[in-house]
């Protein structure tokens, strides 16, 4: 894993909920992964891994690279920050132990519940993925700026950007019975009605392929 951040732990704790007790190698792998799986996702392996070496060797500071510079001040780092912290919570909700995985408990303060848990990881999330998805605007609009973002050969395990909107929400399907009960003579093989999946879009605006076994 490379071990290059693109943000420190102490601008992490600076911009976030987390306490300046709170160690940085707790840190350091919340920013690691978060960077590696979304970043590297909006920007492609290409950009992401130039950016990488601009940071390592310290060019990012060129005049040469100001694009390069406004990019990951403006529009990275915010993202990352919110990623990071939507993975750090579950990192310090639990931990793995000699006895097993154990939840977390303050000295100063109750322990957080399941609910209130749940409601800030959906929070951090939403957040995250506003910033993202400024993030991946930003690089559509302005792409002649980045000549890496949508060339160069990519090799097996290697990602090309993700353009689509940054937000992923979960798809919800209604149940097989959802609108069987309100006319279950209207509802049978053979109708407008029916298809592979049962009584799925019966009587709603769905279309009759919504949910299809063959559909994908």
């Amino acid at each position: 894993m490379n071990n290059v951040l693109l943000i420190s732990e102490d601008t992490l704790k600076t911009y976030t909920a987390i306490n300046e007790n709170v160690q940085s190698d707790e840190l350091r792998f919340c920013i690691l992964q978060a960077q590696t799986i979304f970043i590297q996702e909006s920007l492609g392996t290409n950009l992401y891994n130039y950016l990488l070496n601009l940071v390592d060797t310290g060019d990012i500071y060129n005049p040469s690279e100001v694009n390069y510079k406004n990019l990951l001040d403006t529009y990275i780092q915010p993202t990352l920050i919110s990623y990071s912290y939507y993975l750090g919570l579950d990192n310090f909700a639990m931990k793995f132990m000699s006895v097993g995985l154990v939840s977390n408990r303050s000295e100063q303060g109750d322990k957080v519940d399941f609910k209130m848990f749940q409601m800030m990881k959906v929070n951090s999330k939403n957040q995250a993925e506003f910033n993202d998805n400024l993030l991946r605007r930003h690089l559509i609009f302005k792409s002649a700026l980045y000549p890496e973002y949508m060339s160069g050969n990519l090799n097996d395990g290697q990602l090309t950007p993700e353009t689509n909107n940054g937000f992923k929400s979960q798809m919800t399907l209604p149940a097989n019975n959802y609108y069987w009960s309100r006319n279950a003579s209207k509802y049978k093989v053979g109708s407008n009605n029916y298809n592979a999946m049962g009584a799925l879009c019966c009587g709603s605006s769905f279309p009759t392929w919504y949910g299809h076994s063959n559909n994908s």
